[in-house]
């Protein structure tokens, strides 16, 4: 019988263990999403800039 308890302690180290890895991953997940986020953002804020550069210039036809 004490056996069986200590494989089951084991066990939930494991368990937990485990939870807290998957923790990390989705906190580490959600850290990038939010930078690629904020870059896409710039891009497009730079984007726009850029576009209201070109239409200054006129192309001969």
């Amino acid at each position: 019988m004490k056996e069986i308890s200590i494989e089951q302690a084991d066990r939930m180290e494991q368990v937990e263990a485990t939870a807290e890895r998957i923790a990390e991953v989705v906190q580490n997940n959600s850290a990038a999403a939010q930078e690629t986020s904020a870059t896409s953002e710039e891009f497009t804020a730079q984007a726009t800039t850029f576009s209201g550069m070109v239409l200054v210039f006129k192309l001969r036809q």
